[in-house]
């Protein structure tokens, strides 16, 4: 039982890292959670749901500064990074569909750039542009890392299962 609930999160949790409304890794992490209290710790110890935790946050906070990342080697200034990394937040907020946190970075790098840092809407365009390129590869990151997660989590449980014997 506590399998098949951990598989089903992390499964859930694997397809939310593409979908960046859902908090995937988040779901992968409360999964191993779940199993490690249901199952006494036996199987994912504390050491593995600190790992873990570790992981999770690393892909959660990675997203935003890989957003970043793409509108400063676009061009963008500080206001332009600072608006992309906004612009993301916001746009995961209050854009709750795909393509939401694509659409804050940009806006958030565009606008930024044009009244704060005064540069051409060219410039400020390119800004956006690339702090869209960024999330959308910050995307990928998180995914990356909940699928590091998953074959961490279940591995341990792979592992923790008695080798049977072959009767020939």
């Amino acid at each position: 039982m506590e399998t098949a609930l951990l598989i089903a999160l992390c499964m859930i949790g694997l397809i939310g890292t593409l979908i960046p409304v859902m908090p995937g890794s988040g779901l992968i992490f409360v999964g191993a959670l779940a199993y490690a209290l249901l199952t006494n710790f036996q199987i994912i110890t504390g050491p593995a749901v600190m790992i873990l935790l570790g992981l999770m946050l690393v892909g959660s906070i990675g997203q935003y500064f890989i957003t970043s990342l793409g509108a400063k080697v676009m061009g963008a200034g500080k206001y332009g990074i600072i608006g992309a990394f906004v612009g993301f937040i916001l746009g995961l907020l209050f854009i709750p569909a795909p393509g939401g946190s694509l659409l804050g970075a940009f806006g958030g790098a565009f606008v930024s750039e044009l009244a704060f840092a005064f540069k051409s809407q060219r410039e400020s365009f390119k800004a956006g542009i690339g702090a869209a390129i960024g999330a959308i590869f910050s995307i990928f990151f998180e995914f990356f890392i909940g699928v590091i997660m998953v074959v961490y989590t279940l591995t341990l449980i792979w592992n923790s299962v008695p080798a049977k014997s072959i009767i020939l």
